[in-house]
């Protein structure tokens, strides 16, 4: 099996885990609290696949794409020894990354 197949595979193990808490409190709470059966559970079940799918295709992509020019630019900011660019690189990413988040 390829690498790339393994990182991904792993990948899709870890969004079911980390998906997993969110799908259970939600079914805990239908089932025993409100007490209603789940409606259109075959829709539910293939909308929480695709979830699944989706978060892992995004963290791949964000793990190649992003993340290496991510650390490149932080060892770049961190040899370059200004605060003032660290601090204005920071407040920009943070800001970029409020903007785009409800897209996400």
């Amino acid at each position: 099996m390829s690498k790339q197949l393994q990182q991904f595979l792993r990948s899709l193990v870890d969004s079911v885990r980390d998906l997993a808490p969110i799908v259970v409190v939600i079914a805990f709470f239908q089932l025993a609290v409100l007490q209603q059966p789940i409606p259109n559970l075959g829709e539910i079940l293939v909308g929480v696949v695709l979830v699944v799918l989706g978060l892992t295709f995004f963290i791949r992509g964000l793990e190649m794409g992003l993340f290496p020019i991510g650390e490149r630019m932080a060892y770049a900011f961190a040899r370059k020894g200004s605060l003032f660019w660290i601090l204005a690189f920071a407040f920009a990413l943070g800001f970029g990354t409020t903007v785009a988040e409800p897209a996400l």
